[in-house]
C-alpha cells in the first residue's frame, strides 16, 4: 500500500508517526529547507520557522525543557491535493506546569513532492502557562 501512496500522504503519516513516538527532531526534519513552519499566537515560540535548522536553532531550545514531552495522538489524516490536516490531542508536563492540549491542528503544504509549509493551532495559553509560567489572564 505505501508504494499507491502520494508524497502528500507519505509525508504527512511519516510527520504524524514521528511526533507520537517523541521523535521531534526527525518531524521536523521532514520540512524542506526552504519551507516555513508557523506557530500561531503572540507567545515566545510563536512565529515564523524558515525550514528545519531554523526550528532546530530556534525553537528547540524554547522547547527543550519539558519535564514530560507532550504525547500527542493524531485522528486519521485529512489529505486533499497539494494540502493536509492532521487532528490531535496531546499531553505533557512543562518547565512550569501541566500541558493538555486538548486540540491541536497542523495544516500542511506541499509543493512538488516536498512539505513546503506547516501551520500548528493550539490554546498557546497552555502553552504559555506550561512552558513559560505566565499565568492565565483574570
Amino acid at each position: 500500500m505505501e508504494g499507491d501512496m502520494t508524497d502528500a500522504e507519505r509525508i504527512t503519516r511519516a510527520f504524524a508517526t514521528a511526533i507520537e513516538k517523541l521523535r521531534f527532531l526527525d518531524a521536523f526534519s521532514l520540512l524542506d529547507d526552504d519551507g516555513k513552519y508557523h506557530v500561531i499566537g503572540t507567545t515566545p515560540a510563536s512565529g515564523v520557522y524558515h525550514g528545519p535548522q531554523d526550528v532546530f536553532d530556534r525553537l528547540v531550545p524554547v522547547l527543550g525543557g519539558f519535564k514530560e514531552p507532550p504525547a500527542v495522538k493524531f485522528e486519521e489524516p485529512i489529505i486533499q491535493g497539494d494540502r493536509a490536516v492532521l487532528l490531535g490531542s496531546g499531553t505533557g508536563l512543562g518547565p512550569t506546569g501541566p500541558y493538555n492540549q486538548p486540540y491541536y491542528a497542523f495544516v500542511l503544504k506541499f509543493a512538488d513532492g516536498k512539505l513546503m509549509e506547516m501551520i500548528e493551532f493550539m490554546d498557546t495559553q497552555m502553552l504559555v502557562s506550561a512552558v513559560f509560567g505566565e499565568a492565565e489572564p483574570a
